[in-house]
């Protein structure tokens, strides 16, 4: 087995070994997942991808953040249905991480809460050739936690080991407490999401100044759903 056929086996094996998460059926949960192909919801998330695309490729960046000025569901709802529209794809595999460790978005629109004890990460797959992680730690130190040399070691050691073609992490709010700010050095780029019900101008240029501190603006997506 050559090496490449070697790291393929060993990223099924991670893959596979992961249990399972189903998709929500309350209506409530399900109403803005994008997990609906062909829907016109999903239509505008597989746009947003498709103008991604060139400059992720072109860039060779593999670690997408996607955050929003102020607490609220606009980036979860986004950094989710983003990773469902780029698994629609066959030839690829995605990996969504929940950086929010305060609040773990992602993870309650599956009906299901996270909890500080227990393994740093938990994993699980979803639909195919996507898998969900979380992080466990205690929401007062997010930003520590964030920061610290080991949590970022773990990290990599999990992104690498799960092989995906493509990592998304939802991040904290940019503005909300330091969390937002300790996310950032961990993504190759970030996609602001704004909440057009209560984010400003004023917002969004504060956040693309923390952002760009760091690394480049991917880009903005109005996200105008009701949630």
């Amino acid at each position: 087995m050559d090496g490449t056929s070697a790291r393929r086996h060993d990223h099924l094996k991670a893959w596979s070994a992961l249990p399972q998460i189903e998709m929500p059926q309350k209506a409530a949960l399900r109403a803005l997942i994008a997990d609906d192909h062909g829907s016109e919801r999903s239509r505008s998330y597989d746009l947003l991808r498709t103008r991604m695309l060139p400059e992720v490729t072109e860039r060779g960046w593999t670690r997408i953040g996607v955050s929003q000025a102020s607490p609220g569901p606009a980036s979860s709802l986004t950094a989710l249905n983003l990773a469902l529209s780029e698994a629609r794809r066959p030839d690829r595999h995605v990996l969504l991480i929940d950086l929010d460790i305060a609040h773990q978005p992602v993870l309650a629109r599956f009906g299901q809460a996270g909890t500080p004890a227990g393994p740093l990460f938990r994993a699980w797959t979803g639909p195919p050739r996507l898998a969900f992680a979380t992080v466990q730690a205690a929401p007062d130190l997010a930003a520590i936690t964030l920061l610290s040399p080991q949590f970022q070691q773990a990290l990599s050691e999990m992104i690498m080991g799960m092989a995906a073609d493509v990592t998304i992490l939802h991040l904290p709010p940019c503005l909300s407490d330091d969390a937002g700010l300790a996310a950032l050095p961990l993504v190759d780029t970030v996609l602001l999401t704004i909440d057009g019900r209560r984010d400003t101008a004023a917002d969004l240029r504060r956040c693309e100044a923390h952002v760009t501190r760091h690394c480049p603006v991917l880009g903005l997506f109005l996200h105008n759903a009701e949630a």
